[in-house]
């Protein structure tokens, strides 16, 4: 008899295709389906004195499956009236039985919950919930041309789905479309759980009657072979279902089951970007995976599954800049929103027009073979533990094992651990490999959650990223009440995994509790996943009450005083007002008295230090913390940029150097190096570090940007734009654009500059600099009103910047240039005669302090500046395009004072 749905020639006596499944109907199939199973129950008789049939829905190798009314509990019930063949021997209905209780044990929304067991007469039946709607199989026959997205949505709901049951210990081993019921708004609901082992007999995987356990169109094939089977066979048929979802059918067709059977063994599935080309990649990557011959090189359970669907299928932001952060905002502090790409320092500009702009963070996802192998070093990374499911009550227990875990590891010697900071700054979306190769590790931990503060279970995995494969994963169950004692578990266990050989004065630390109150720990954790929503107040202010409400649990919690410290410095960012920052550090200051040996503590006030214009204090922090935690190279860039604040060469390139030393394979140490040598004129040795920067990081926009700056401080302007139009192709961002605009202004090519500058101010509305620049193109492209309105919203943001930092040397030269250029020569020398007093070591500064003089009409004042910054390494071909000097270029001095310097290279 030929199945109606793939034409599979069966025996007569099959009740349903051996091939694909589907009930067979046809007058040889109907009568022997008579003879082997209960009469059929007619509409409207009653089955026993519980139930009253209503409906034949459908009908298999199982038995019947009726739609009933529950008289009892008055609802619509499924009822799965079960052929005798199956449970015809005591010892097949003992196990069936035992089965039927462990699949009713599984409790999630998307999978069909059995209510019960019983017998009417001589026939068993099951009954369970009844869903309104078609199954899958009958769906991919209606639309065998499934959109991409409802594809990922029915993808998603069924690794839900077997991830809950495998956690239980329950295996389908039969699933397939068949099984898979979608209700009218597309929820998926998996049946049949349990019932396929019920029918094993031996270890070949055959019933009595010579058929094979499961369905040879979804089998995988160790099934085939008749090989134990567990929870991985089930991620093998997920393939092939998410194969035909996507591709309109399974990759293995034959015209008999033992040839189907024979490719599964024999023969790769075409590869389905081929079969269907023009899918997303991650969607190609996942389900080929699945489909692996050998169990141990597909994903190793469900959870995997879901954080590659969830993680590439999440709402990702734009790649362009939306919010800059402060200097000291590195470490577990970050101020990060999940899909945004943020940079980690403030730009660095270079005068004249203040409007070259250095990239200092962010990422690109980009993919590179920079990977140290396992030979090299232990570089270690903790992503983000994702929440699994819908329900995101978890999130705040998430929050608190990506930070509490790199905190506790960061004790112990012999690993290098990337920070927390550097890990919240990847594009959620990229594959695990694509994260390490951006990080420089070479073994990446990832966590999953799923469930409630009640009842919830933590998968943790290692991965070796060089070799391509899984060293360690485990399970830990249990709730949030018990989150601290798990932390100790999990950190215990990694250290095992990682063959980590910790001092017991090193495991005392890394076992340290932060504070012994669940309560006041709980509170703590919900107040930092509050402050990942910081962009609203409210959450900020949400943020502080559960911090609050923390110590008055415990009243000695140090960290949750950092926490109100960090959250009082985000409403002053937002409110300039010194209220908050005086708060900030009380808080911060608390925490010290509470905790003089916590990294995070001094980390904490050194940071609030550094954004009141307190450089020197949030250097002696800064080493203190490093004192606490030697191996951070996030510390040690941030000590680099406290001195650089200051000025301070030596001390800034010691600190950046022993950044890349501690891992010279995370492309940011570079890259904060390089930007400290383009600051004090090496630019040869800038050229170097951001070259290293686009070996180790080929598709990283800002090795490309930064290249590009370094060429404009030289004077090579024309060179430059091709480096700040290929960081645009990688990354378009306000950064390259305001930079491309630059050079365009440099080479007189003023109204190419006009639209690059309008582009940048679109992208980002509030910088200052961005604003001055726009302004100058208006100016020298010959529109004065456009340029003096400009220049006044450029005023008005520096004055902003002022209220947050008095002492921000940036904003003050700026206001020198803004208004200088308006012809205000008072006012702009009184601001950069503030900015010099404050630091007078730094290059930038000084040649602003020349193109002021300049401006004012003092063209000796100008070239005694022009020296002093030619002799601390400032571009002498920069000056010699500045159109703001254009005056003083024609004096004999300037002639001589540009051979003298050009001399000395």
């Amino acid at each position: 008899m030929n199945c109606p749905h793939c034409s599979t020639v069966n025996p007569d006596y099959a009740a349903s295709c051996s091939h694909c499944g589907t009930s067979i109907v046809g007058d040889t199939a109907t009568v022997q389906m008579q003879v082997m199973d209960t009469a059929a129950l007619a509409p409207g008789s009653d089955f026993g004195p519980r139930y009253r049939i209503e409906a034949l829905l459908g009908q298999g190798g199982m038995g019947r499956v009726y739609r009933a009314y529950d008289k009892d509990i008055d609802r619509t019930v499924a009822i799965k009236v079960v052929r005798e063949g199956f449970v015809g021997n005591e010892d097949a209905l003992r196990r069936f039985k035992q089965e039927l209780n462990l699949a009713s044990k599984i409790s999630h929304k998307h999978i069909l919950r059995i209510h019960d067991m019983g017998t009417v007469g001589e026939t068993r039946f099951i009954s369970m919930a009844y869903v309104e709607g078609q199954d899958l199989h009958r769906i991919l026959a209606d639309y065998p041309k499934m959109t991409v997205e409802r594809a990922v949505n029915f993808a998603r709901q069924l690794a839900e789905a077997l991830a809950a049951a495998h956690t239980e210990g329950v295996v389908h081993r039969d699933l397939k479309p068949q099984n898979i019921l979608v209700d009218k708004d597309d929820q998926v609901y998996v049946s049949d759980f349990g019932l396929a082992k019920s029918f094993e007999e031996g270890a070949i995987g055959m019933t009595r009657t010579g058929v094979f356990v499961g369905t040879p169109r979804y089998m995988s094939p160790e099934q085939v072979e008749g090989k134990p089977v567990d929870q991985r066979s089930d991620l093998y048929a997920f393939g092939l279902i998410l194969y035909e979802m996507l591709a309109g059918d399974v990759p293995f067709i034959g015209e008999s089951t033992l040839k189907v059977m024979y490719q599964r063994l024999q023969e790769r599935p075409k590869n389905l970007s081929a079969v269907k080309p023009g899918l997303p990649n991650y969607l190609v990557r996942i389900t080929m995976r699945c489909l692996e011959k050998d169990p141990a090189d597909r994903y190793q359970n469900a959870y995997e599954i879901l954080a590659d669907l969830q993680g590439s299928t999440s709402s990702i932001g734009s790649r362009s800049i939306q919010i800059q952060i402060p200097q000291f905002a590195e470490r577990r502090w970050v101020w990060a929103v999940a899909g945004v790409v943020l940079l980690v320092a403030l730009a660095f500009a270079i005068p004249l027009i203040r409007h070259l702009i250095m990239g200092k963070g962010g990422t690109t996802g980009s993919s590179i073979s920079g990977i140290p192998a396992i030979s090299q070093g232990k570089f270690v990374a903790i992503l983000p533990f994702r929440i699994l499911g819908d329900d995101q009550s978890l999130g705040y227990v998430a929050e608190g094992l990506s930070e509490a875990l790199p905190a506790r590891l960061f004790q112990i010697q012999g690993l290098k651990l990337a920070s927390y900071s550097a890990v919240a700054k990847l594009n959620e979306g990229d594959p695990i490999e694509k994260k390490a190769r951006e990080l420089g590790v070479n073994l990446v931990i990832d966590g999953m959650i799923q469930g409630s503060p009640d009842k919830m279970a933590i998968i943790v995995n290692v991965q070796n990223i060089p070799e391509g494969r899984m060293v360690w994963s485990d399970t830990f169950s249990g709730t949030a009440q018990d989150l601290l004692t798990i932390e100790d578990k999990i950190c215990d266990a990694l250290v095992s995994a990682l063959e980590l050989n910790p001092t017991n004065d090193e495991r005392a630390r890394a076992g340290e509790h932060a504070t012994e109150n669940i309560a006041a720990y709980d509170l703590y954790l919900r107040g930092r996943n509050a402050m990942r929503g910081q962009q609203d107040l409210k959450n900020v202010d949400a943020a502080m009450n559960f911090f609050d409400d923390a110590l008055k649990k415990d009243p000695g919690f140090a960290l949750a005083y950092a926490g109100l410290a960090e959250a009082s410095l985000v409403m002053y960012r937002e409110k300039k007002d010194a209220f908050w920052a005086e708060k900030a550090l009380a808080a911060a200051q608390q925490a010290e008295r509470l905790n003089d040996n916590s990294a995070e503590v001094h980390f904490v006030l050194g940071r609030v230090y550094s954004v009141t214009g307190k450089s020197a204090e949030a250097i002696t922090e800064l080493k203190r913390a490093i004192a606490i935690e030697p191996n951070s190279d996030d510390g040690y860039r941030g000590l680099g940029s406290a001195y650089l604040a200051l000025g301070e060469k030596d001390q800034t390139i010691q600190a950046y150097e022993k950044a890349v030393q501690i891992n010279p394979y995370y492309w940011y140490n570079h890259n904060q190096l390089g930007n400290a040598y383009s600051r004090f004129g090496e630019y040869d040795k800038a050229l170097a570090a951001f070259q290293r920067v686009t070996e180790l990081e080929p598709d990283n926009a800002f090795g490309y940007l930064n290249l590009g700056v370094v060429y404009f401080q030289e004077g090579k302007y024309q060179e430059a734009i091709p480096y700040f139009q290929k960081s645009l192709q990688l990354q378009p961002n306000y950064l390259t654009y305001s930079n491309l605009g630059s050079a365009y202004f440099y080479l007189k090519r003023y109204s190419e500059s006009v639209p690059m500058f309008e582009k940048a101010v679109e992208l980002n509305p509030n910088n200052q600099m961005f604003m001055g620049n726009l302004a100058d193109s208006y100016r020298w492209s010959g529109q004065p009103d456009k340029a003096s309105a400009t220049y006044d919203k450029a005023i008005a943001l520096a004055f902003k910047d002022l209220e947050v930092n008095p002492k921000n040397t940036e904003a003050l030269g700026a206001l020198a240039l803004y208004y200088g250029k308006k012809g205000n020569a008072p006012q702009a020398l009184d601001f950069i005669r503030r900015a010099r007093s404050i630091d007078m070591a730094d290059v930038d500064l000084i040649y602003t302090e020349a193109v002021v003089y300049a401006l004012a009409g003092r063209p000796e004042d100008s070239l005694r500046s022009l020296r002093e910054a030619f002799q601390k390494g400032y571009s002498v071909e920069e000056a010699q395009a500045d159109p703001e000097l254009a005056k003083l270029q024609n004096r004999a001095e300037f002639a001589r004072l540009v051979a003298e310097f050009s001399r000395k290279k």
